[in-house]
């Protein structure tokens, strides 16, 4: 799953997002790049899912 958040910004941010879909999905592997302002997720949880975990750590996503 590909995330664009455009409000992420620093390492600050990729963290928070990481910390907050790892939370519901311990064995996520998020990858995240800033200059395109992605998040790459490979996860059992669903789209929505993900999604609402990004949104619960501070910014606004949709997919990619």
């Amino acid at each position: 799953m590909i995330f664009s958040v455009p409000r992420m910004s620093c390492g600050h941010c990729t963290s928070a997002i990481e910390k907050g879909i790892k939370a519901k999905d311990p064995s996520a592997v998020v990858t995240t790049d800033l200059d395109l302002r992605l998040v790459t997720v490979q996860s059992n949880l669903t789209q929505s899912d993900v999604q609402t975990a990004i949104v619960g750590a501070g910014y606004e996503a949709s997919a990619a």
